[in-house]
């Protein structure tokens, strides 16, 4: 049986909204607010979970390799992945891991989140050579550190 699911497109919109008051009295507030939109094309695939991370171990979240399977996408296939920090006052480290030597890992703040729009990652300073990651990997502040993963993928 073929498949009935069409591949859309995944729009992304992110507005940053800010009125620094000039202190004059007067209603002229500077303006920094910004919207910014992309559009990722001929996604089919979604991955949307809630993630609880038991302790403060570092933990996988995502695999990518070469064939999907439960936990694995295929790296050449994703678009995009957002992961939110769903904690009100604690940082979540998060990063990409090519399994070897590389890591490269973040710090994502309270009630933030991070995007990846690859799967290479880099740990050395140099940067000159990206390698293929094999993992999204997390690691909370505290026991019961909530996320949101989301993964977009053709």
């Amino acid at each position: 049986m073929a498949t009935e699911l069409t591949a859309q497109s995944l729009t992304v919109t992110i507005t940053e909204a800010l009125a620094v008051d000039h202190a004059n009295g007067a209603t002229n507030d500077i303006d920094f607010a910004q919207t910014y939109t992309h559009t990722y094309a001929s996604v089919k695939n979604v991955t949307k979970r809630i993630i609880n991370l038991a302790n403060t171990n570092l933990t996988d979240i995502l695999n990518f390799s070469t064939a999907e399977s439960a936990g694995t996408v295929v790296r050449a296939n994703v678009k995009y992945i957002r992961v939110t920090n769903l904690d009100d006052s604690n940082a979540l480290q998060v990063g990409l891991d090519d399994g070897s030597d590389d890591a490269a890992f973040v710090s994502v703040a309270a009630d933030s989140s991070i995007v990846f729009t690859g799967t290479t990652c880099e740990g050395d300073s140099g940067g000159s050579t990206l390698d293929n990651a094999t993992k999204l990997s997390v690691k909370g502040a505290i026991n019961n550190h909530n996320l949101e993963l989301f993964v977009a993928s053709t």
